[in-house]
């Protein structure tokens, strides 16, 4: 596949089949993930495959998003997060650029995907899947064959609304949807010891996953 082909076909998938992704598949996109650039050339990735329902549940009664229960399987992708450079958090460009193959492999594949961070306190993933304190889950990636081809969405801005030279030359609005959205879920983060979780930050994020 063409390689803007990919970039510009690919869409956020929540729909899913049944039907069992074979590992050959998943190595390739695995084999994706790690070709990507890292900082200092690190190459700090772990990445944990999950299929097992009963996780997936555990996962989402403590605040990952409800539709990973669909998804055939899930890949946590993991960064070493003992960074030189914590001013830009270079751990998480690593894990980004490596998450970003991933989609564009599992489109050339057929298979659809979607970048998940609505995802349940790190801390408590940690606990759960028995990750080290030095490794940070940066991102779920659902991943399963679509029921029909998607059709890509049209962008919010053209290249040339997002291009200005030598300074930042913009009109930006402050406050967004996202805005509000983020100090909500920051507010339900805070009250996950005094509130049901999945009671209180469940209907926050309804709404919310069409962004992309």
């Amino acid at each position: 596949m063409d390689i803007f082909e990919a970039i510009h076909g690919r869409r956020s998938i929540r729909r899913f089949t049944k039907k069992k992704i074979e590992y050959e598949k998943i190595e390739k996109i695995i084999s994706a993930a790690i070709s990507a650039p890292s900082a200092c050339n690190i190459q700090g990735w772990k990445f944990i495959v999950i299929t097992d329902q009963k996780i997936k549940e555990k996962l989402i009664n403590t605040g990952t998003i409800e539709f990973i229960r669909y998804a055939p399987i899930g890949i946590l992708v993991l960064y070493d997060n003992r960074s030189e450079n914590p001013e830009y958090f270079d751990y998480i460009q690593s894990a980004s650029a490596a998450i970003q193959n991933m989609l564009l492999a599992a489109y050339a594949l057929g298979i659809g995907s979607c970048w998940i961070c609505h995802l349940s306190p790190k801390k408590i993933i940690r606990k759960l899947l028995g990750i080290p304190g030095h490794y940070d889950p940066i991102a779920y990636v659902a991943l399963g064959y679509y029921k029909k081809k998607p059709n890509p969405l049209p962008r919010r801005y053209s290249s040339n609304q997002v291009i200005s030279f030598n300074k930042f030359n913009f009109k930006d609005s402050k406050v967004t949807r996202t805005t509000i959205y983020r100090f909500m879920r920051k507010m339900a983060f805070r009250l996950y010891k005094f509130v049901p979780f999945k009671k209180l930050f469940l209907p926050i994020t309804k709404g919310f996953e069409r962004f992309n």
